[in-house]
């Protein structure tokens, strides 16, 4: 049984192995175990004799493997060969190819600045360009400087160029004094085409009236209010001038001084600020200075009929008082010197009211100004603590019309009283000069009539 087990197998692997060849060939027929083994010892020296085969084939295959593999290694160090100054230069084009990309990147960093430089000067110049008055003569800057401060990207040489030129053209036009045409916002808010003359970047007029230019906007606008008529003549002068040199009045702040005057109060508006006690005060102001006229006409004209009158004493006239008191003293008899003072005294009391008539009136007023003043200082704070009082501190415009009550009112009290009281002094200086000559001639006429007496 055990023999069998072997044999069985065998045959099942022949069985395997004659299946297998019968899809190529279908082999002769097995009757007995004889041509079973027949037929596996011809296989087996088949099989010997294709592994021999392709043992042979693998070992020519080898061979030839190895002659290509030391072709491939001699052509490889044959190329390596060929390849060594290739390989020097490719060295050097490498870090030559490394330095130009450093050089690159710095470039574009380089770049990179230049473009975030130029655009900020390019917007700083436009606003500066927009505060120039020049940009009145020359609008289209603007939109020009517009369009390189918004640009994107790297600048172009052309675009640097533009900038540079708009540069050189602003510092140019600086210096230069130009007639040109533009419109023109008068004080009623039209607009007219007018003829204007820049000086700089200072002043601009139209004819005789100075103009204040707007930056929002870019127009020339005339002042409501207008400075003095002799700089507004002298704009006039210079503008009809044909060459050589010709004074002109120039604002060096560009125009912020001409703007401060549509804000500075004329003397009306300052008068009015004081209210009714200012009214007053300038009422009295001009009674005053009206009475210290006629006065001082009355007494200069009094003292050249004085001296009229002392160079013809044996002549007296009723025109003057000296002529006068001669007068009332002309039919005393000399022996009567009591009566003859008398006479003289009388006469010259009579004239003392005639000569001293208004000093106190005058000295009144220039004594009332002052205190009609504080009087309106003083009425104004009260206006002003009353307007803290109801809105607060908060906003200054509303204690604004107290303060300018009791500022105006004292400085008018103070320019009316001034005047007044050296009008005064003058008046009563020369009425007490004249009185003075009035005594002395008295006093000479008693003299004289002693002397007749004792002679």
């Amino acid at each position: 049984m055990k023999r069998g087990l072997p044999v069985l197998g065998l045959l099942l692997l022949l069985t395997g192995t004659t299946v297998a060849a019968q899809t190529a060939a279908p082999p002769p027929q097995i009757t007995d175990l004889d041509q079973l083994l027949q037929s596996v010892r011809e296989q087996q020296r088949e099989q010997r004799e294709l592994n021999r085969r392709r043992e042979q084939q693998f070992l020519a295959d080898k061979q030839r493997q190895a002659s290509l593999l030391a072709e491939a290694r001699r052509d490889f160090e044959r190329r390596q060969r060929e390849n060594q100054p290739l390989l020097v230069v490719t060295e050097r084009n490498k870090a030559e190819i490394t330095r130009l990309e450093q050089a690159l990147e710095d470039v574009v960093d380089e770049m990179g600045d230049l473009a975030s430089t130029f655009r900020e000067f390019a917007g700083d110049f436009s606003a500066v360009l927009g505060q120039s008055m020049i940009s009145a003569q020359l609008p289209e800057r603007a939109e020009q400087l517009h369009d390189l401060a918004a640009g994107q990207g790297q600048p172009t040489i052309e675009e640097i160029q533009s900038l540079w030129l708009l540069l050189q053209e602003e510092m140019t036009e600086a210096g230069k004094v130009r007639l040109f045409e533009a419109p023109v916002i008068t004080a009623d808010g039209t607009a007219q085409q007018a003829r204007v003359l820049r000086v700089g970047t200072f002043s601009a007029y139209r004819e005789d009236d100075f103009l204040r230019y707007v930056p929002e906007t870019g127009e020339l606008l005339v002042l409501s209010r207008q400075p003095a008529a002799r700089y507004r003549s002298a704009a006039r002068e210079f503008a009809a001038a044909s060459g050589g040199m010709a004074p002109v009045t120039v604002d060096p702040t560009r125009g912020s001084l001409l703007g401060m005057l549509s804000y500075t109060p004329s003397l009306r508006e300052r008068i009015e600020q004081g209210g009714v006690i200012a009214l007053i005060i300038l009422g009295l102001g001009a009674i005053g200075l009206l009475l210290s006229l006629w006065r001082g006409i009355y007494l200069s004209v009094t003292s050249l009929r004085i001296r009229r009158q002392m160079a013809e004493v044996g002549n007296p006239r009723a025109s003057n008082p000296l002529g006068r008191v001669l007068l009332a003293v002309k039919g005393v008899p000399l022996d009567e010197e009591e009566l003859l003072q008398l006479a003289l005294d009388e006469a010259v009391l009579l004239e003392l009211p005639a000569l001293e008539r208004g000093n106190g009136v005058i000295k009144l007023l220039a004594a009332t100004s002052p205190l009609l003043g504080l009087l309106g200082t003083v009425t104004g704070m009260i206006l002003t603590f009353q307007a803290i009082s109801l809105f607060g501190t908060g906003d200054p415009k509303l204690m604004a019309g107290g303060i300018s009550q009791a500022l105006v009112t004292t400085v008018l009290g103070l320019v009316v009283a001034i005047p007044l009281l050296f009008s005064h002094s003058v008046i009563a200086y020369i009425s007490r000069a004249l009185i003075q000559r009035l005594d002395e001639q008295c006093a000479g006429v008693l003299a004289r009539t002693a002397e007749e007496r004792e002679g």
